[in-house]
């Protein structure tokens, strides 16, 4: 694809899907600069923390109880 044509496609977003684009952006700029030996696959490294290195971002809201729970709490 073009950029002039992904520019206009990423002009229709909302702000949140820009913000979803951006963070996927980074993971794909991750996965393709990083030297495989700095960036063992899921089936080298297993268990807790096997994705500790890959960027990811959480809600800032991530550990407030959920309505839908708020009967049983």
């Amino acid at each position: 694809m073009e950029y002039p044509a992904l520019e206009n496609k990423l002009k229709t977003l909302p702000q949140a899907a820009i913000d979803e684009v951006a963070t996927y952006i980074d993971y794909v700029f991750y996965k393709f600069t990083t030297p495989e030996k700095q960036n063992p696959s899921v089936s080298k490294k297993k268990g807790f923390g096997c994705l500790n290195d890959i960027p990811c971002k959480m809600s800032p809201d991530f550990d407030e109880p959920l309505e839908e729970f708020a009967e049983y709490m």
